[in-house]
């Protein structure tokens, strides 16, 4: 038995006061002569044992009286916990996306909110409540109802210990109060964290799981893109199943709201599709592949962007080519031709493609920011003079790791050999041609190169254009000078689609997406002023990412809470300077689940519970107490009436 004020029980010491009234005789009696007193003190032994009885009867009575009033106004009731027990409610509700999933009674997360709402309707007590994006503590049931209402899906997904932790710190903040968690989630594996297990459960912790009707999910995983030409870009879509199945699945490409182009996906008992749609390589394409599903929703979507291609930047170093300025056209390209002597190193890392041509002797501080070039995505193209140092044109060789310039040759061979297959060229002829007029040269260096691949072979089997793939860029050799006097290279066919595509090819297509995550880091190819910022924008809002500015480029550092799937727009004073596209990590659509019942071995404050009736009730029975005061009232009104018949009735 436990009482609300057990302070008022230190009233029963003042029930020594009725026990000394008693005990001390306080009437004084008076003697009377009388003749004869035989017969009288027969009388007086009867009348005092009976008074005595009775002063003891009404003793008892009083003391078991003011006994039952005071522990009456104790308040005792019976309970497990005191009546001063504090109750800590905090409910973890997983609003990831996979709880977009179907059950019984319509999406899970809104259907288990609603139940979450009807079953606190009528409760006095505050709860917090935690999801995959915010913690709201010590919530009211009207703030409670309304954070449900209001709770949106996230692409945040939170590992089970970090629930667990952020628990343990909510709990943590609130002492003397005993603590009951529920975990409410669908339990994917991709939440479960195998490294770490339930270790930090120090206080009882409930877990709901939700059940879909259906574990099947169609779901749009990657793009990308293969087999560009100069005309056009091949989009492959790969569509992936959470199981087996026969399903023929409608594929949609949208350039932003505009139908263009619809497919299928037939699954043959299969779990991966692949389709493919082509579009031109000469627009802005902001692109959105969908396809339809009912499972889940925000796995059905899939955004891209491809720029439309801006003008090249080439930069040629060396002699003066008149055929350079006629294949870089103005319309296409911003081409740049610079004697060695008056090169402006700041210029090097500002143009896609950097051409030297015919120099005697490369500079070595040049040689290295040529690296940096190559390395960072530019196309490099070598041409060696009449007179080339060696020992210079080995230090580039070596430093880009192209291999060893051995030897020149002075000796006329014919270019014979078309590599078809080379991805220079690849788009180039429709047929191989067997009736060639092949060019010719008179000089030309040989070279060991290493990892190379030959476009353009001399008649004795030596590269006369090779090519090597340098980290992010590509280099390419020309083992003779192209001057009129050594080579009719110039003359031949070849000259125009080779010189092209060493700019075309070159030209990347930016990323095409990106995945939403706790970080995105972007560069953004601009020149800024000191005090001048990158915007980012929607059709619905507008922020300031974190920038760091560099030489050329911005770094946005995106945080990935606040993103949705979808494009945005990058802007420095209202001039657009690129669109992306964001699209939700896939993990979560693979629908795999986990088996409750390995957390729960050896953690005995952990319990699988079927439904949110079992933890209300639990808590509501923890929280019931048997109140006795009305009792003891009655006992105090039967003390009262006893002691009041033992005064009229009992015979003294």
């Amino acid at each position: 038995m436990h009482f609300k004020h057990p302070e008022i029980l230190y009233a029963l010491l003042l029930l020594i006061i009725p026990i000394i009234v008693h005990l001390f005789q306080l009437q004084r009696f008076v003697k009377v002569p009388f003749t004869n007193v035989q017969f009288l003190k027969n009388i007086e032994q009867q009348t005092r044992k009976s008074t005595r009885l009775k002063k003891w009867l009404i003793l008892i009575t009083r003391l078991l009286l003011l006994t039952s009033l005071i522990v009456a106004f104790a308040q005792p009731y019976f309970s497990n916990l005191s009546s001063q027990t504090k109750f800590n409610t905090t409910i973890y509700l997983d609003n990831s996306f996979s709880m977009q999933a179907k059950g019984n009674e319509g999406e899970l997360l809104r259907s288990i909110s609603q139940k979450i709402i009807k079953e606190n309707t009528n409760s006095n007590n505050t709860i917090s409540l935690i999801t995959n994006d915010a913690i709201f503590n010590n919530l009211s049931v009207k703030s409670l109802k309304n954070k449900l209402i209001s709770l949106k899906y996230s692409s945040n997904k939170l590992d089970l210990n970090t629930v667990l932790l952020k628990i343990n710190t909510l709990n943590n903040l609130k002492t003397n109060y005993l603590n009951k968690s529920l975990l409410i989630s669908d339990f994917q594996n991709v939440n479960y964290n195998k490294k770490s297990f339930f270790t930090n459960v120090n206080s009882p912790v409930s877990l709901l799981k939700l059940n879909p009707i259906k574990n099947i999910n169609i779901f749009i995983d990657s793009i990308y893109t293969t087999g560009n030409s100069l005309k056009e870009i091949t989009i492959k879509v790969q569509i992936k199943s959470t199981s087996n199945n026969t399903s023929v699945i409608p594929i949609s490409l949208y350039n932003n709201t505009k139908l263009i182009g619809k497919t299928t996906a037939k699954f043959k008992n299969s779990t991966v599709e692949t389709v493919e749609f082509t579009i031109p390589n000469s627009v802005k394409f902001n692109g959105k592949i969908s396809l339809v599903d009912t499972s889940l929703e925000f796995d059905n979507d899939f955004y891209f962007t491809i720029s439309k291609p801006k003008k090249i930047n080439i930069l040629s170093i060396g002699n003066s080519s008149e055929f350079l300025s006629k294949i870089y056209t103005e319309a296409e390209f911003n081409f740049t031709h610079v004697q060695l002597h008056k090169l402006s190193y700041n210029d090097i890392q500002k143009q896609q493609l950097i051409i030297l041509n015919e120099i005697d002797v490369i500079p070595s501080e040049l040689i290295q920011d040529l690296y940096n070039f190559s390395t960072n995505g530019g196309t490099l193209v070598i041409i060696p003079s009449k007179n080339s140092n060696l020992n210079s044109y080995n230090k580039i060789f070596k430093v880009l790791d192209l291999g060893l310039i051995t030897s020149k040759i002075e000796n006329e061979y014919k270019i014979t050999t078309i590599n078809y297959e080379h991805p220079l060229i690849n788009d180039v002829f429709e047929k191989k041609i067997t009736n060639f007029q092949y060019p010719k040269t008179t000089i030309y260096y040989k070279a060991n190169l290493k990892n190379s691949s030959s476009v353009l072979k001399l008649a004795n089997n030596a590269s006369f254009i090779s090519s090597k793939k340098n980290k992010e860029g590509i280099i390419y050799w020309i083992s003779s000078p192209l001057n009129s006097n050594i080579s009719n290279f110039l003359q031949s066919p070849l000259i125009v689609p080779v010189f092209y595509n060493f700019a075309k090819k070159n030209l990347r297509i930016n990323q095409l997406y990106y995945t939403i995550a706790s970080e995105n880091n972007i560069d953004v190819k601009t020149t800024v002023g000191k005090d001048a910022i990158l915007k980012m924008s929607t059709k619905t809002q507008e922020f300031i990412p974190l920038q760091t500015i560099s030489q050329n480029k911005v770094t946005l550092k995106i945080q990935g809470t606040h993103l949705q799937s979808g494009f945005y727009k990058i802007k420095s004073n209202n001039t657009l300077l690129k669109t992306i596209a964001f699209n939700y990590n896939r993990e979560e659509s693979d629908l795999t689940y986990l088996n409750l019942k390995s957390l729960t071995i050896n953690n005995k404050n952990i319990t699988i519970i079927k439904s949110i009736d079992d933890f209300i009730n639990e808590i509501n029975n923890q929280k019931q107490m048997n109140w006795l005061f009305k009792w003891f009232l009655a006992f105090s009104m039967l003390f009262l009436l006893i002691e009041m018949l033992i005064l009229k009735y009992f015979n003294k």
